[in-house]
């Protein structure tokens, strides 16, 4: 993190499929997989993104938790285990039914996830039962998390943790449906250019200010602007 590295509060929403994990976890617990966290992008590249694993994980729990227990049970985690994991609050919404979740990144191997659990369990933390059954559907996710981001131009941020992640200013709030038919229209008028969008917002000065986070391979401010231009001649 450097001097100029801003923190930010927000949210992001994105379509993703899911599979469930079975043996990794703590008994009867609801776990999944994300199996592509940028569809937008690896859609293109057979088989590239099956050798990352694992991908990302998310702890399905119980209830709703509040940002400060889980904040404050996730840093006694990382102090105790000297991890390296990224762990951020939200929700799942398939077939009209929300599950709230724990989404963590940079797991190293499928046997941390049931330490994981037991460690959040002690810490009062809970996760929900396993389904009976469950047919890997795609489902909506909204995360609510903290940004690291470096400010490099007017409405653009480059991730100063995850590589190949951008962000850029939008001028209005965008629904759902909004955002997905825009990003079609704005991939279909981009030649060669290929990449993984998903909407939301960060808090700034008192405000919501929405945002369209880009993950592409390589990605850089140039391409960020190229991508913003679209979006922002379609957005009325």
């Amino acid at each position: 993190m450097t001097e100029t590295t801003q923190i930010k509060y927000g949210s992001l929403i994105k379509e993703e499929a899911f599979e469930l994990i079975e043996g990794a976890v703590l008994p009867n617990t609801f776990v999944l997989e994300s199996l592509n966290p940028f569809p937008g992008f690896y859609e293109y590249y057979d088989n590239l993104q099956k050798d990352i694993t694992p991908h990302y994980i998310y702890l399905v729990t119980d209830k709703y938790y509040d940002l400060e227990q889980f904040t404050r049970a996730t840093q006694q985690i990382m102090a105790d285990t000297n991890k390296k994991y990224h762990a951020a609050l939200g929700t799942i919404t398939i077939f009209n039914t929300v599950y709230n979740v724990i989404r963590v990144r940079h797991i190293e191997q499928y046997a941390d996830i049931k330490e994981l659990q037991a460690y959040y369990v002690s810490l009062g933390i809970n996760f929900k039962d396993k389904p009976s059954k469950f047919n890997h559907p795609k489902g909506i996710t909204r995360l609510n998390k903290f940004f690291s981001l470096e400010q490099v131009d007017d409405n653009f941020y480059l991730d100063t943790v995850e590589a190949n992640h951008g962000y850029f200013k939008i001028p209005k709030y965008l629904s759902w449906d909004e955002f997905g038919q825009l990003t079609k229209q704005v991939k279909y008028n981009m030649d060669l250019l290929h990449f993984d969008a998903s909407v939301g917002f960060i808090y700034d000065h008192f405000k919501a200010i929405d945002i369209i986070r880009i993950y592409a391979e390589n990605l850089n401010i140039d391409m960020l602007k190229q991508i913003r231009t679209k979006y922002i001649e379609r957005i009325k």
